[in-house]
């Protein structure tokens, strides 16, 4: 399925729900049901592998602008449906990326890749 929203475009296998959306922001929440998460940075600190791992993730919540030229979103790994239960949240530029979100057998692959 494909989610696209302002410059923000994600490819998923996951119900996405709108949770808040204000005049142009907005905070979207992806259940992905207390599975571990295996996140791939393509474009990576070179001394890091490329993969960071997070188990037991309820969801994952994406806070972004809808104007167009904001590029930039907030994406919050939760261990429980609650912001301030965040395991960890970064910052990510999408300009030029987008999500790539994909449930496996045993785990849910999340990657950040460039647009082509």
């Amino acid at each position: 399925m494909k989610y696209e929203k302002g410059n923000l475009y994600i490819e998923h296998d996951f119900e996405i729900k709108t949770i808040r959306e204000e005049d142009n922001d907005m905070d979207i929440l992806i259940p992905i049901e207390n599975r571990t998460l295996n996140l791939y940075l393509e474009d990576g600190v070179p001394y890091l592998k490329p993969r960071l791992q997070f188990s037991m993730v309820r969801g994952i919540m994406i806070r972004f602008c809808t104007l167009k030229n904001h590029d930039h979103c907030t994406i919050h790994i939760l261990r429980n449906m609650d912001i301030h239960a965040a395991i960890m949240n970064f910052e990510m530029d999408y300009k030029n990326h987008y999500i790539d979100l994909k449930k496996q057998e045993y785990c849910v692959e999340m990657r950040l890749l460039k647009r082509i």
